[in-house]
């Protein structure tokens, strides 16, 4: 995975993500966007062909890079719940 910073300021990051699934940062957009302190949160895509994407957050007081991290672990703990339930199910039969 190839990650370039566009913009990374206090209130503001944005950054181009090269030849990586976007599925969990689908994740990551969809809890960003329910934080309370997240003024703007935004994922375009380059190509689909190419698996290039940029993500931009924009906060209102807290610094993007702290939200962005608290994103990344709460998007973590739901892919390991997801896992452990597949698991138990797997399991079972």
């Amino acid at each position: 995975m190839d990650i370039d910073y566009l913009n990374k300021n206090k209130n503001e990051i944005e950054f181009t993500i090269k030849d990586e699934d976007s599925s969990f940062f689908d994740i990551i957009i969809d809890i960003a966007s329910s934080k309370k302190d997240v003024e703007f949160v935004s994922k375009k895509d380059a190509d689909n062909l190419t698996g290039e994407f940029t993500i931009y957050l924009r906060t209102r007081e807290k610094p993007a890079k702290d939200v962005l991290l608290d994103c990344i672990t709460e998007a973590e703990e739901k892919f390991n719940g997801i896992i452990k339930n597949l698991e138990k199910a797997v399991n079972k039969k």
